[in-house]
């Protein structure tokens, strides 16, 4: 009797979790349209429908247009209001922090410093944790149903620890753990930052309606994130995705990692506005004081476009080996390129011109949609997506 009432609990839950995600993904449905599709009795989407009124999850909405004369179906759609996760970003010396309501927007956003460090970094996202949710509770927003954490480095999603990060100087740290003891009952998931960034963009951004991602970021360093399947992939114990060490220069720049001629140390933006500093002095014109300047003085054409022209050879070595290995349907680019359409317009020619089994066409290198807010925004709708999919 117990291992009945067992299943009957588990196959509710299922069921509940169901009709949640079909009025997330298609916002707005009738009891009678949600059992047609699920293939559940009217008599159990009835039951579950007003239980989750009842806890503030669904809400009524009028009337739906219906077919011939008679009672005119109610509408239901997800309660903005009711619940939201948080997501936290971790940066070289930032925490981002985000409330995220059921329609997966940003509530209201805060930032603050954080030190290196397990310990400071510990401290940080549990104090920003605990601020969230008692800003939650003045905004009217619901119960906490989630906590989505990006973090730069390399990151055990399964074991969910932080193995390492030299931006943070973090080693093995277990923020999971740390985080689940201190809000016992709130799901936690880890993610690197470069792989939330993707999954922000598969979810609602340049790669909506793409199953197979790879995203690059390319700035002060390096990171990419894969998409595969519509799932991240982040490889055995959070390891895929440092492309930013893939060596391109035998004798070039010595690089973090106690190599030399990593592609970070040659497209990383301090390396690009050294260079394009060094090689204005060399002709005897004005050198550039910032990247932007940089980019400017690129783009009006000249004495950098040899310079840049070496940046595009090597960002389409890279790009056409990590084509050739997934295939993905789009390359969604983040970093200083975005601000230079001339670097973007060479790039995609170079790229169509490689002769790949897949034609690679203009319209699969884009840029991004979310800029430095991806990692961000990409945790905390990940958590959505997953309370979605089971709750009950």
């Amino acid at each position: 009797m117990q291992r009945s009432k067992g299943n009957l609990q588990f196959m509710k839950e299922i069921n509940t979790a169901a009709i949640l995600n079909l009025l997330h993904l298609e916002g707005m449905l009738s009891r009678a349209e949600i059992a047609a599709i699920t293939k559940l009795s009217p008599t159990t989407v009835s039951a579950l429908v007003e239980e989750l009124i009842a806890s503030g999850k669904v809400e009524e909405v009028g009337e739906r247009p219906s077919a011939g004369a008679g009672r005119k179906a109610i509408a239901l759609r997800i309660n903005r209001r009711g619940g939201y996760v948080l997501g936290l970003s971790l940066s070289g010396e930032w925490l981002d922090s985000a409330i995220v309501d059921l329609y997966g927007e940003i509530v209201e956003q805060a930032r603050q410093r954080v030190g290196p460090g397990n310990e400071a970094v510990s401290e940080a996202a549990l104090a920003a944790v605990a601020r969230g949710m008692e800003r939650a509770k003045t905004l009217g927003t619901g119960e906490l149903l989630g906590i989505g954490v990006s973090a730069p480095g390399i990151v055990d999603e399964v074991g969910a620890s932080v193995i390492y990060s030299t931006a943070l100087k973090l080693e093995r740290l277990p923020l999971k753990e740390k985080l689940a003891s201190r809000f016992p009952g709130i799901p936690v998931q880890l993610f690197n930052d470069s792989n939330a960034a993707a999954f922000a963009e598969y979810y609602n951004g340049a790669g909506v309606g793409k199953s197979h991602l790879l995203y690059l970021y390319i700035h002060e360093g390096m990171g990419s994130g894969l998409i595969l399947g519509g799932q991240i992939f982040s490889g055995y114990r959070g390891g895929a995705g440092e492309i930013g060490h893939i060596p391109v220069e035998p004798h070039g720049r010595e690089c973090s990692c106690g190599r030399s001629g990593c592609i970070e140390t040659m497209l990383s933006a301090a390396s690009i506005a050294d260079d394009a500093r060094r090689a204005a002095m060399t002709s005897g014109s004005r050198p550039p004081e910032t990247l932007n300047e940089a980019l400017a003085s690129y783009e009006s054409g000249g004495e950098l476009d040899a310079l840049f022209d070496r940046y595009i050879a090597a960002l389409v070595q890279m790009m056409t080996t990590a084509v050739n290995l997934v295939s993905p349907e789009a390359v969604i680019l983040e970093g200083w390129m975005a601000r230079s359409p001339k670097f973007m317009e060479k790039l995609r020619a170079e790229m169509q011109s490689i002769p790949f089994p897949v034609p690679f066409g203009a319209e699969r290198l884009l840029l991004s949609s979310y800029g430095d807010q991806g990692p961000l925004y990409g945790a905390a709708v990940f958590m959505l997506q997953q309370v979605f999919k089971t709750i009950g």
